[in-house]
């Protein structure tokens, strides 16, 4: 490949959430019946190209796992599977946050950035203890993400924060990529805290 396709191609939907450690995206390839082999095959470049150390999925089957094999990219796969089901989750933001920590620049997929990637997102901010509240943590993913998240997206949030389960390895205002402290309280969108900062006003707010 010569030219610009010798990049690759930037994933649909990528937006970071913790500044050079923590990225989401769609599905590389695309999702369902758009999903495309030669796009896959290009995306994952665009990835090793940009310096990203780990994909995750979190897709509950084996999708794409092959190409990234064939492509040397390193990849792990976290299944979420239903919502009702909270502890792969809690297991997924430790292995994360671990890989994170340790200098890690990770790149998380699920079929589409969608209610299921925007439930983990905001339960991901309750478990950190960066979000005091699910409205809060909702709200701040809503605003990164610009879209509402729907039921299912809240179900997952919800069932995080039901299960009372929290960061143990770290006090509740320790930011996860060794950025200054923030508190409980704060917004987790807020770029001190090493988070860009998208639009005070979410797009689709303005959209309606």
């Amino acid at each position: 490949m010569r030219g610009r396709w010798a990049d690759g191609i930037e994933p649909r939907s990528l937006t970071w959430v913790l500044k050079d450690r923590l990225a989401i995206c769609e599905r590389p390839g695309g999702c369902g019946d758009n999903h495309r082999s030669v796009r896959r095959k290009e995306e994952v470049i665009w990835i090793r190209r940009h310096d990203f150390d780990c994909i995750v999925s979190l897709l509950s089957g084996p999708h794409n796992l092959h190409s990234y094999d064939e492509l040397e990219m390193p990849h792990l796969h976290l299944p979420l599977g239903d919502a009702a089901a909270v502890a792969p989750i809690l297991d997924a933001y430790e292995e994360i946050t671990r890989r994170i920590e340790a200098g890690e620049r990770l790149l998380v997929h699920h079929e589409r950035v969608d209610d299921t990637l925007g439930g983990f997102l905001a339960g991901y901010w309750l478990w950190l203890g960066r979000c005091a509240d699910v409205p809060a943590a909702l709200h701040a993913t809503e605003r990164l993400l610009r879209r509402a998240i729907d039921p299912r997206g809240r179900e997952i949030t919800l069932g995080v924060a039901d299960s009372g389960h929290r960061r143990r390895s770290a006090p509740a205002d320790a930011s996860p990529v060794g950025d200054s402290a923030v508190s409980e309280s704060a917004d987790p969108s807020a770029e001190a805290g090493g988070i860009i900062e998208p639009p005070a006003t979410p797009a689709w707010r303005t959209d309606q």
